[in-house]
């Protein structure tokens, strides 16, 4: 299932149990809600903002709000239970949790209940760190803490051609590391814009945009719709419900 905005596609969750066959990879693709997945069986890897993860039996992996990942599997065949998750400004990641039995037995019988008890889980759980195997691993680190990171400075400072660190990160994710940051970047904005009653050129401001045109037309990139037709369509329906 998928939903569009201006052109970019947003994959839609179901939020079932779910078996996924041997081989099936998925390729980078976008997720507007938040979610949340339990692996029951198997073992796969994704390539997202939050670096590059490996999950298996008992791991929970938590997708942010307005996150962008591929994933490649690890085994013949995976096991898994998607679920709700509430809006999550940071970058997800892997958490192993306890009771991982007791939530999917809720699972089979009510979602909503299962939801609740697996966000109580991860906030006492501590996340796993992702992968730094490669150049790109660690480059990738660095991007998410700085989006406006130079790249040929971060080569250089440690000791390697722009064009391999360049290489070793696009292999790992699938777009060149100035993409990376630029949709990093783009993503804080939308996450600001749509979750604040700032100003947007204070918005662009905080973000680190040189003016409110600039933030504009890199939101518009990432999500298809402008910071200010964002909070229209997403504060509609809030609206809506305070006034029945």
């Amino acid at each position: 299932m998928s939903a569009q905005a201006g052109g970019v596609e947003f994959r839609r969750i179901k939020f079932a149990f779910e078996a996924i066959a041997p081989g099936q990879n998925v390729p980078r693709h976008r997720h507007l809600d938040a979610y949340a997945t339990i692996v029951i069986e198997g073992a796969y890897e994704q390539s997202s903002y939050a670096g590059r993860l490996r999950v298996g039996a008992g791991d929970v992996l938590v997708q942010p709000t307005l996150d962008c990942h591929a994933n490649a599997m690890l085994s013949r065949g995976v096991r898994l239970l998607r679920l709700p998750w509430p809006r999550d400004s940071g970058l997800g990641g892997v958490y192993r949790v306890e009771a991982v039995d007791a939530i999917l037995a809720a699972a089979a019988v009510d979602i909503g209940v299962a939801s609740a008890l697996l966000v109580t889980a991860v906030a006492r759980a501590s996340r796993i760190a992702p992968n730094i195997e490669r150049l790109g691993d660690l480059l990738a680190a660095d991007i998410a803490s700085d989006p406006d990171l130079r790249i040929g400075e971060w080569a250089e400072c440690i000791g390697v051609a722009r064009e391999s660190a360049t290489r070793s990160f696009s292999r790992s994710f699938g777009v060149s590391p100035a993409r990376f940051g630029a949709e990093l970047k783009a993503r804080a904005a939308w996450l600001r814009a749509t979750e604040s009653c700032e100003r947007l050129c204070e918005v662009a401001a905080g973000a680190g945009f040189c003016d409110q045109a600039h933030m504009t037309r890199a939101v518009k990139r990432l999500t298809g719709d402008t910071p200010a037709s964002w909070r229209r369509s997403l504060r509609e329906p809030e609206l809506a419900a305070a006034t029945r």
